[in-house]
């Protein structure tokens, strides 16, 4: 099965939590660093490995988001809102 991730960040996860499952994630020449392969049983992917990667995900981007948010307002500038919209 071949997987797409969006960013960096999710593809580490999903390598980790393959190789927790004793997957071995692979690529072809060429292809994206984002683009990962497995040998796998399409069940498995679908009900267990996919729905956990996802659930983790989702946990993993809010946690960042978060630590974004706090270093930038610790660091840089306490401000960390939207910009207004402009005017036209």
């Amino acid at each position: 099965m071949k997987f797409t991730l969006g960013d960096g960040w999710n593809l580490k996860l999903f390598l980790a939590l393959c190789r927790r499952y004793g997957l071995k994630p692979y690529r072809k020449r060429g292809q994206r660093r984002t683009t990962v392969i497995l040998m796998v049983v399409p069940g498995f992917a679908n009900e267990i490995l996919w729905p956990e990667f996802t659930q983790l995900a989702e946990a993993l981007g809010t946690y960042l988001n978060e630590a974004t948010e706090r270093i930038i307002r610790e660091e840089v500038f306490k401000d960390t809102d939207e910009p207004e919209e402009g005017r036209a």
